[in-house]
């Protein structure tokens, strides 16, 4: 009988989805990215349903939008009331093991130890809560000991080899592995190694259509997106340690591997910098997933995807069963099968990371077949965008007259979608518009 594959996911912090070779930016050379990708599949619509750390997370290991899971802000926790996919591996006699950047048990800021009563599932764990001040001489947790350590390599490098020591330490061991190792970069700070800092400190950047070169910001842009560049350029040659000690010890042809990012950076686009937004630079994530059991090598798959979808796909690519508490989407069918449908829809939520909530940076985007639909609590009915014709979204249709059976059409989807994951969006539009500040809020 043969054994079931080890499970490895390398994910990120802020990686939008434009930025490797095999999705064709010109800026990033990302081999090892790009073998995954040739190996496996490579999902170009792929969305976080919350584009922000913690609650995107807890998508991840819940399979539920974060107005279910109540995690609607990097400040609220995860709480271990619904099963989640670690302990569901692990009961199916899986070894779990995590590295890395937590961020969901509600310390925004701060290099705290994480109780285990917040992470459940998880025999080996080795991290931290959120680090947010550098990425050389942070703070770390080892298993369910408060004691904190302090690591001295650059961390993408330090989590790298943490993982390779793991991998190496498993291969004399028949039992199946879950490992997730968690890189915080290319989430600011953007201070990186100076071998990657000096191969784009100098180098000329293909800017994105929606940057402008006259904004006032402009030169600020320019050094965000080379520090950017050059971390990811580092995560892509970790990338590349960690499959070939995979395939070192024997376990590659064994293992599943899913790259991902929780959200993007804008890093100009639109003239903002950052997350939180649904532009898709900020929203959009790099997905790939390879290994045994994967058809269609080297396919670039168009199917909607988003985070919530994670754990249920995976359950399914195991055979295992999904609880009745996911809200996603079992999508492994699309790892099997090229011709087989996404979700019907991508449904993304937005809200405010701060308090006072605030209604101004509320909203929902929907996503379906070419088109991306945004509604805002405050300004009501806010964005349309054609994605196929217009990627880099500098048309906005929503008052164009000629698209107004489509908005209808996409405003019924979105309610039927919020009223079917009990999202109460509408009905705090509808307090909000009355006044009523409190009913409004989360």
């Amino acid at each position: 009988m043969k054994s079931p594959p080890n499970i490895l996911w390398i994910f990120t912090d802020q990686h939008r989805a434009s930025a490797m070779g095999c999705a064709g930016d010109l800026n990033i050379e990302t081999p090892h990215l790009d073998a995954l990708a040739a190996r496996g599949v490579r999902f170009s619509n792929a969305y976080s349903n919350t584009p922000l750390c913690s609650p995107f997370r807890a998508s991840l290991f819940t399979g539920q939008y974060s107005t279910t899971h109540g995690v609607i802000s990097n400040h609220r926790p995860l709480l271990p009331v619904q099963p989640e996919l670690p302990e569901l591996v692990r009961n199916a006699g899986y070894f779990t093991s995590y590295r890395g950047k937590w961020h969901a048990s509600g310390g925004c800021f701060g290099h705290h130890f994480v109780s285990p009563w917040f992470r459940p599932g998880w025999e080996d764990w080795i991290g931290w809560e959120n680090s947010g001040k550098s990425h050389w001489d942070f703070e770390y947790a080892e298993q369910n000991s408060p004691k904190i350590h302090v690591a001295k390599e650059y961390m993408t490098d330090w989590l790298a080899n943490s993982t390779i020591d793991f991998i190496q330490g498993r291969q004399e061991n028949e039992q199946p592995w879950f490992h997730v190792v968690s890189i915080e970069p290319p989430h600011p700070p953007r201070r990186v190694p100076e071998i990657y800092w000096n191969q784009y400190k100098d180098r000329e950047i293909v800017l994105r259509e929606n940057i402008d070169p006259e904004h006032p910001k402009f030169g600020e842009y320019l050094l965000d997106l080379r520090q950017y560049y050059a971390q990811i350029k580092c995560v892509d040659d970790n990338v590349g340690r960690i499959v070939q000690t995979l395939k070192d010890t024997g376990q590659y042809d064994n293992t599943v591997i899913a790259y991902l990012s929780d959200h993007g950076d804008t890093l100009g686009s639109h003239g903002r910098q950052g997350k939180s937004r649904p532009e898709e630079e900020s929203s959009g994530i790099p997905l790939l997933i390879s290994g045994p059991g994967i058809e269609h090598k080297g396919t670039v798959s168009k199917a909607l995807i988003s985070g919530v979808d994670m754990m249920p796909t995976f359950l399914g690519l195991l055979d295992m069963e999904i609880p009745g508490s996911v809200e996603g989407s079992d999508l492994s069918r699309l790892l099997k099968d090229q011709t087989a449908e996404g979700a019907e829809c991508a449904y993304l939520q937005y809200e405010h990371c701060g308090f006072p909530q605030k209604a101004n940076s509320v909203w929902r985007t929907l996503c379906k077949n070419n088109w991306k639909y945004t509604w805002h609590l405050a300004e009501g009915e806010m964005q349309l965008f054609d994605i196929e014709k217009d990627p880099f979204e500098l048309n906005n249709l929503v008052n164009d007259n000629s698209s107004k059976a489509v908005r209808e059409e996409l405003l019924a989807e979105m309610k039927q979608k919020a009223e079917s994951i009990n999202d109460k969006f509408f009905d705090r539009r509808e307090a909000f518009l009355k006044g009523n500040n409190w009913e409004y809020l989360m």
